[in-house]
């Protein structure tokens, strides 16, 4: 029986510090901090470095008006990274963003390896065809059981990849789509540090 662990977020450090308006608190001028979390298994209380749960981790705006930690979506968290975005941009990015916002946002995916289901299925699919092509007969006749086994992986990495890229590939194209929002949304100037 296959068991998933709840896996929660641990903070494991500040990334940047920086003072700029809260707009959660009236705009007031505030400290704020970047903070860096990886999302491991509940029972883990200390998260080793590197973190063996998660490759990418995920980022939050702490405030100092009222101590809240709100995530940052992988978008903006990409954005900041890259240096694309200023630090002090994001509260208010963020504040505009929440409507629009799904649980699915915050999973780090920019910039991260591909999933493990993904690279699970490229790795079968490469497998099924070498293999097929290795155990096919020569000038017609039945085929052998390392063909039929074969070409049953291969059925079954096709099957896994019509499953698996879609939702996939959906859950780029929101990144991309919200990255060039928030790109627009830095060429206004009321949303530029300084």
């Amino acid at each position: 029986m296959l068991m998933r662990a709840k896996l929660v977020p641990r903070r494991v450090r500040t990334e940047a510090r920086f003072r700029g308006a809260d707009p959660w608190n009236g705009d007031v001028a505030a400290d704020l901090s970047i903070e860096a979390y990886y999302f491991v298994p509940e029972h883990v209380r200390e998260v080793p470095s590197p973190c063996p749960w998660g490759d990418s981790p995920a980022y939050a705006l702490r405030s100092g008006v009222d101590g809240a930690e709100r995530f940052l979506p992988d978008a903006l968290s990409h954005l900041w990274k890259t240096g694309k975005a200023a630090a002090e941009a994001l509260p208010g990015l963020l504040r505009e963003m929440e409507p629009d916002l799904a649980q699915t946002d915050f999973q780090p995916v920019l910039g991260a390896p591909p999933g493990r289901r993904v690279t699970a299925v490229l790795v079968l699919l490469l497998s099924a065809v070498v293999g097929l092509l290795l155990t096919w007969p020569r000038g017609g006749g039945s085929l052998p059981w390392p063909a039929l086994l074969c070409g049953a992986a291969l059925a079954g990495g096709l099957l896994g990849a019509l499953l698996t890229f879609p939702p996939y590939c959906a859950l780029w194209g929101r990144r991309y789509r919200q990255l060039a929002w928030a790109s627009e949304r830095l060429r206004r100037p009321h949303l530029r540090p300084g």
